[in-house]
């Protein structure tokens, strides 16, 4: 009788008891595929955080819930926007030679930026000059990085002056 009494008091509390409103996918983080019908979503969870990562949009306003941030999208197979281009010789002592692999229909404008990121050079060339002769002899020995951007296109390098 007592057994019974016990079962159905556990029966009773199982189902009024409290409803889980959220799980955590493990203490170290991790990320889980989750299909329901209203589609796939895909959860994350950072470590410390035990609970889902959510992002919520409205309009033009974005709100993340969250340690982790999206991260940005991997383009197999090389970026649609690359501009394709060849930057030599490296390092360089007097200028450097831009040799475009596309013709392209805009402007060719190029920056060149020092290591701390501030702009040290810009110049324009027309569309159809292919090579591009830059000379920068007047710029001191160190690390630059090269901009060559025609219309959404562009291309970022790493140069380096003797």
């Amino acid at each position: 009788m007592k057994i019974l009494l016990l079962l159905s008091f556990l029966f009773t509390i199982s189902l009024s008891g409290q409803t889980l409103k959220r799980q955590m996918l493990s203490m170290a983080g991790g990320s889980q595929l989750v299909q329901t019908g209203n589609g796939n979503f895909f959860i994350q969870e950072s470590i410390g955080q035990q609970s889902v990562i959510r992002t919520f949009e409205s309009n033009d306003n974005e709100l993340r819930q969250g340690f982790v941030q999206p991260v940005k999208a991997i383009v197999f197979g090389g970026d649609p926007n690359a501009l394709q281009l060849l930057v030599y010789p490296n390092p360089f002592e007097s200028g450097v030679v831009v040799n475009l692999n596309e013709a392209v229909s805009d402007a060719i404008d190029v920056y060149l930026f020092d290591m701390q990121g501030r702009l040290v050079h810009q110049r324009q060339y027309d569309q159809n000059q292919n090579p591009l002769v830059i000379p920068l002899e007047q710029f001191a020995q160190g690390g630059y990085f090269i901009k060559v951007q025609s219309g959404q296109q562009q291309q970022v390098k790493q140069l380096l002056k003797r």
